[in-house]
This record gives C-alpha cells, structure tokens and sequence, in this order.
C-alpha cells in the first residue's frame, strides 16, 4: 500500500486553505467559551452586566435611579412568587432596585402557596401570583401591585382579544416608592356638572395621577368651595359654559395661586365663562380646528397634530424620552403681544408654519379659506404667575388645545400623551423630575419616516442598495478564489 505524501499534501493549496479553517474555527470557538467564563465570573465577583434584551427590559431608567437616590428611609419590597417558578421579569426589577439602593430597599420574595395569608397583612385584595407589594419601615403606607396591572393591554378587533402592548412594572414600583416614602398628598380634582369627559371614562388617568401621589376624585360645580391652594383643579372639555358663581370662586382660587389643567376641543361653540378665566391673562381662544400641512407634523391625518415642543420643564418629559404627542382634532390660542408684569405666558406645543386654522367649523373644504388662521399656531400653552427673577411664584395653569390625546381610547396609550399630561401636573406638583417612565415595549417597533425623500431614500437603499452590495461582495470573492 502506497504512503500518503505528507508533504505533498502540505503544499495543496485545497488542504492548507481547509487546514488554516479548521484551525481558526477552533480559535474561534475556545475564545468564545473564555469570553463567557469571563463575563460570569465578571458578573458574579462585581455585580456586573449588561442587558442586551430587547427594548432593555432589564435596565433601569435614569428617572428611577435619581428617585432611590433620594431616598432617606428604607423600604420593603416583597414578591409574591413560587419557589422555582419565579417571573424573571419582576425577580429581576426587584433585585435592581436592591442594588441601586441597598441602604434603603430590601426585596424578599414570598411563596404565595406555602404562606397564603401573608398578603392579606397588607392588603384586602386578592393579589395574583408575582404580584409586588411596597412598604414603607413600619407598614404604616402600602401599596400593592398585581402582576396583570404591570401590563398596559391593547385590543385586536380582528380576533376580539387583549393582548399585552408594554411592561409598566417599573413605572408601578418607582410610583409605589414614592407613595410610601412621601410626606403629604396633592389633591387633584376633575371637575363635573357641565358635560366634560366623565370620570368613570379615565380609569387610566386616574391609575397615572394615583401613581404620581396625588388623590383623585370628582367636583361638581356645587362644590368648588371646597378648592384650596396647593389643588389641581383638572378641566376635561366641558360642552356647558360655567355659572357666574362657579366663575367667581375659580378666579379666586386661581389669584389665591390655584392650579388649574384645563382641556378644550373645537366644536363646542363659546363658553363665555370658561373662556374668560383664561382671557384675564390676555390669552384668546381661536375657535377653530387647527390642518398641518408639514408631514412631519401630522399623524396619517392633517388634522391629527403632531405638535413642535418648546423648552418648558412641563413637555421636558417629551424631550428626554424622544416621544410625541399626538392631538387629534385640536384648536388653536393666540397669545399676548405685550409683556405682562408678573405674568408669564409660553407656548409649549406650537405646529408647523404651514399650517392653518380652519375657522369655518361647517365648511366642505380642508383647503385654506379667507378667515383661516396662518400658521405657526399655538395649541398648548403655560401661564403663570413669577417673580422679578421669572421664577415660579404663585399660579399655574396649562391650556391645551385637545382633550382626546387622554380622553380616547385611540390615543391615550401613546406613551408621549402620557408624558404630556403628566409632565404638566409633575410642573405644577413643583417636581423638577417631569419626566414619565415609559413602560417597556413588548411589541415590535416600527418606523416612523418624517417625510417622503427619507421614505424613498430609505426603501432605495434596503431594496437595491443592500442587495448590490452582496451581489459585488460574492463576485470579488468568487473572482479571488479562482486564482487560487
């Protein structure tokens, strides 16, 4: 039997190029196994790591970890979980929030079905299994959170079910956090008895504003003596003009520095009372329904407004989360042209220059008719009442153009809406922190081009571009293997 040619075979260029594969691939594969016993052994000596999950589902936000920073008291966070069937979701949060702040939070996961009854210490509600509950040192304050709550639900008409839109379980405890630790409680109060949105329709703006420590209910008219400073007095689109009485008593809780959030929608005619409240400011109401023309500034209609932001601390949670309002149907405001003492007045979501307001409520045509308003236009602004340094000094109120971006099921789970709304009562709480902790996406994301060239730009490059590039890659390696 012939004997193989070793060097023969050493010098085929077929078996060397082979041999140096093999040999790499091995490399290759024995650093990977090194980089991972490196990163665990990172991990587990320094308490290091890094949440490459999708949308971060692990990470904590900055809004978050400058609220543990501040904490001066400890606080308990039990988990309500089987052992061995533990939700990596909230076992995760939970020991996060131990490490950021392991002076003050102690976290200890509780086994609902060896101890059934330790919950009903803190509790009357039956709570779910991985729900959370949040102490204060004494037990004094609690707020328990059920694991279905934790989720923001979405409905798909085509198949008539719920499905889960984004995990909010960091946004319920940092909220429960701060419930427990604080000191007093804001009042904010939506008004009634003049057909504005009722209270029983925003179950998720009430679930927001208990979260921000703040105590919610219901005003009627009646009852507006009951207004004192330090109270938010919210205003969702009424369709019925205030009596005379009821104007005077909101003018003096406002001049005896009130807070007031205060919602309208075109449509409704003049409410001379209402309106006057805002007019003593020299702040008028335009009475239209506000067409943008720029793209960009608009939500697959011209009249869904995607509104400019300005640079005030109530929109500052739009700005640093990256988010968008969305105002569907909204009117405009025109504000003073001179100065006031004491008095400041800024526009906070403004449109495009080429858009226009359509005064004309019963016209046939979107396009711009003489009496229109040109743009830019002010849909959302703040008053209030400073000192001789433009501090804040007494009276706050925000006036936006639209009330749908929180009253309609279609838009109030638009996570920017949220900051919105939230934002302006944060700025009137006197919280410098006015930015919302957005809920984690469980959803694919999608993308939002801001005008037709970047669209066409775009798809050119995904469609032709990339597939060119392939195309000449495997031909200059195909050429290069020949001459081998």
């Amino acid at each position: 039997m012939k004997k193989p040619d070793l060097k023969n075979i050493w010098n085929n260029k077929k078996f060397r190029h082979g041999g140096l594969s093999a040999v790499l691939a091995v490399i290759v594969v024995a650093v990977a196994v090194l980089l991972n016993v490196g990163v665990s052994m990172l991990e587990t000596r320094f308490n290091l790591s890094v949440d490459m999950s999708k949308n971060q589902m692990f990470s904590i936000s900055e809004q978050t970890k400058r609220t543990l920073s501040s904490l001066d008291e400890p606080v308990k966070i039990y988990g309500l979980m089987r052992t061995g069937n533990e939700n990596v979701y909230i076992s995760e949060l939970m020991d996060n929030y131990r490490k950021l702040a392991p002076d003050y939070i102690t976290t200890q996961v509780v086994d609902p079905v060896q101890n059934p009854t330790f919950a009903r210490q803190f509790t009357d509600v039956e709570l779910s299994e991985n729900s959370v509950i949040i102490t204060n040192e004494d037990g004094s304050k609690v707020r328990a959170i059920d694991y279905y709550d934790m989720f923001e639900l979405g409905y798909d008409s085509s198949t008539y079910s719920t499905y889960a839109r984004s995990f909010k379980g960091e946004q319920k405890i940092t909220n429960a956090i701060t419930f427990v630790t604080a000191d007093s409680v804001t009042n904010a109060y939506f008004l009634s008895g003049h057909k504005e949105v009722a209270l029983s329709d925003l179950s998720h703006l009430i679930e927001y504003l208990e979260g921000e420590n703040l105590a919610v209910s219901e005003l009627p008219g009646t009852e507006l003596s009951k207004l004192q400073q330090g109270d938010i007095l919210i205003i969702a689109s009424p369709q019925t003009d205030l009596t005379d009485e009821e104007r005077q008593i909101i003018k003096e809780f406002l001049e005896n520095d009130g807070y007031m959030l205060y919602m309208t929608d075109p449509g409704y005619g003049t409410l001379p009372n209402f309106e006057s409240l805002i007019e003593l400011y020299n702040v008028t109401f335009n009475h239209d329904v506000v067409m943008e023309t720029s793209q960009s500034n608009y939500y697959n209609y011209p009249t869904f407004i995607v509104p400019n932001v300005g640079t005030h601390e109530s929109v500052s949670g739009l700005t640093e989360n990256s988010q968008v309002a969305v105002l569907p149907y909204a009117q405009s405001f025109t504000l003073p042209q001179i100065e006031q003492t004491a008095i400041s007045v800024e526009a906070i979501l403004t449109t495009s220059e080429g858009a226009y307001g359509k005064t004309n409520l019963e016209s046939t045509t979107a396009e711009m008719e003489d009496g229109d308003i040109p743009g830019p236009l002010t849909v959302g602004l703040v008053i209030r009442e400073v000192d001789q340094d433009g501090e804040d000094a007494g009276t706050k109120i925000v006036l936006l153009g639209n009330s749908n971006f929180v009253t309609n099921q279609s838009f109030y789970g638009l996570s920017g809406n949220t900051d919105l709304f939230l934002g302006s009562v944060k700025w009137m709480m006197g919280q410098s922190d006015t930015v919302t902790i957005v809920g984690k996406n469980l959803l694919g994301n999608s993308l939002r081009f801001t005008s037709a060239l970047q669209m066409y730009v775009l798809s050119g490059i995904s469609i032709l571009g990339l597939p060119l590039v392939v195309l000449v890659c495997g031909m200059v390696v195909w050429l290069r293997r020949r001459h081998l």
